[in-house]
């Protein structure tokens, strides 16, 4: 009944990729992609269903992407919009049961967290685009081997971690570093950040399930995953709390969650979703090692910059302003996240398939999908910066229940600048990444950070949480907006042999 409607979906993408025929390497403008999207929105809800589409022709690998994307988009949105939801009614009772200043104390325990995630040295994340690649080509042994081989090195980085921060730990004066000027005791630091790192080092190794649903175009089914595991942690905070239990133990029993979802979703992937796969050592490949390695040089040293941008700001703040400005900052980042990640959850679904698309020629498809996921970002992070801009402090006004906690209206609009701005650039970034284009974002994830902790050491005495802000977004504002779709714009371009690609 729907097949002639579910074919316009391929078809406009031909039309949409040929929109000047005479000019084949002339990329369609940002309006065409707007009206192509707004017309194909009554269509997609016929994509959403379990039945795949046969993907040996190229109509059926476009409706096919479109299916994954639809599903992946819709259970991610789901996913986050309930996670928001519980973070929403977890902040408040954690604050309300901590006290602000070992709220802001959890909030710069989370961002040395963040820091020690580098040890994974990137491996994790070029796993992405080698399995969208080994996906492109229809070869699942390398794609085991590319897992398996991830896997195995993984769990052996994570355990020479916990090795290194069983010594280093005791010997850190953490009230010191985190700046708590005595308002929280010793002990209390100490374990804290004892079970936050304990609980990393434990999940660790399982990032690379949740990579290889990414890269077969199927996170569908880890957001279901990640779903059960918001609500184990969650009821295991609500225990916490009732018991009257410490921080550290508030910590553990949050992370619990974290820890069972990617278990589930390995068992799941070797039970059925993933018949191919298997944990065997003989196909742990050392090729395959050198090959994930080539990525994660480079994917390394952006996630150093890429920390130094947005991870560095609580720890300065800690260190030149005291634990209430952190809080205070952390609160307003929180509220400006939920819509960042509510983006990226709804919408990452769309790299793996552009990465598979490329492999197999279908350029043109790769290219309008591109637009199509500026649109909607763009859509999106437009309407989270309008709300914040009107209707932030009465969010978190009734979101705390407290009236202490409030910003000026040009804080709230510095974040919607940041983050249209962010958005718009960020979609270029991830082209580029999963493209393997990555040696140009290190140079400019690395300045990025250095203008940030400049920044924010020099205006956060001054401005407090504007500061912050405006130290984050200063590079991404003046140079990354324009900048990255010019270096971006090769990869959008059409094959000037293959004119029928869609």
């Amino acid at each position: 009944m729907g097949a002639s409607t579910l074919t316009t979906l391929h078809d406009n993408d031909e039309k949409t990729s040929a929109a000047r025929p005479d000019e084949p390497g002339t990329t369609p403008g940002l309006w065409q992609h707007m009206t192509s999207t707004v017309r194909l929105l009554p269509r997609v809800r016929l994509l959403l269903r379990l039945r795949p589409f046969d993907d040996a022709t190229e109509e059926g690998r476009s409706l096919e992407r479109y299916r994954r994307i639809g599903l992946t988009t819709v259970s991610g949105f789901a996913y986050r919009l309930f996670s928001m939801a519980i973070s929403l009614v977890t902040v408040p009772l954690i604050l309300g049961a901590l006290g602000k200043a070992r709220f802001g104390l959890w909030t710069t325990i989370t961002t040395v967290t963040a820091w020690v995630a580098l040890f994974d040295l990137g491996l994790s994340n070029g796993l992405v685009n080698r399995l969208a690649k080994a996906y492109g080509r229809q070869d699942n042994d390398e794609a085991n081997r590319y897992f398996v081989t991830a896997l195995a090195a993984m769990i052996g980085l994570a355990a020479i971690l916990a090795v290194v921060l069983a010594v280093a730990i005791p010997l850190v004066p953490w009230s010191r570093l985190l700046g708590v000027r005595g308002e929280v005791d010793d002990a209390t630091v100490l374990w804290s950040v004892v079970a936050m790192l304990g609980a990393f080092v434990v999940t660790m190794p399982l990032g690379v399930v949740t990579q290889l649903y990414a890269g077969f175009q199927r996170a569908y089914a880890t957001n279901g995953f990640n779903l059960v595991g918001v609500l184990v942690g969650f009821g295991c905070l609500l225990l916490a709390l009732w018991l009257a239990a410490p921080m550290p133990l508030l910590i553990v029993a949050i992370s619990a969650g974290a820890v069972l979802a990617p278990i589930a979703a390995l068992a799941y992937a070797l039970a059925r979703g993933f018949p191919w796969l298997r944990l065997r050592y003989r196909d742990v490949s050392r090729s395959a090692l050198r090959s994930l390695m080539a990525l994660s040089v480079p994917m390394f040293l952006f996630q150093v910059g890429a920390l130094a941008v947005n991870e560095t700001q609580s720890i300065i703040l800690a260190q030149r302003c005291g634990l209430a400005t952190v809080a205070d900052f952390g609160i307003a980042m929180r509220l400006y996240l939920l819509t960042a990640s509510l983006i990226q959850l709804g919408t990452g679904s769309f790299l793996p398939p552009l990465r598979e698309a490329h492999e197999r020629g279908d350029t043109q498809w790769a290219r309008t999908a591109f637009g199509r996921l500026l649109v909607v970002r763009l859509g999106i992070a437009l309407a989270g910066g309008l709300v914040m801009s009107l209707l932030g402090n009465a969010i978190v006004r009734v979101w705390l229940g407290r009236t202490d906690i409030a910003f000026a209206r040009h804080v709230w609009i510095a974040l919607a600048v940041l983050q249209v701005s962010t958005v718009w650039a960020s979609t270029y970034s991830e082209l580029l990444w999963i493209m393997d284009r990555l040696w140009v974002l290190v140079a400019l994830v690395a300045a990025n950070g250095a203008v940030t902790i400049w920044l924010t050491w020099r205006l956060a005495p001054q401005h407090g949480v504007l500061g912050a802000i405006l130290a984050v977004g200063a590079v991404t504002v003046l140079l990354n907006v324009w900048l990255l779709p010019i270096l971006a714009r090769d990869l959008l371009r059409p094959r000037r042999a293959s004119p029928s690609l869609t």
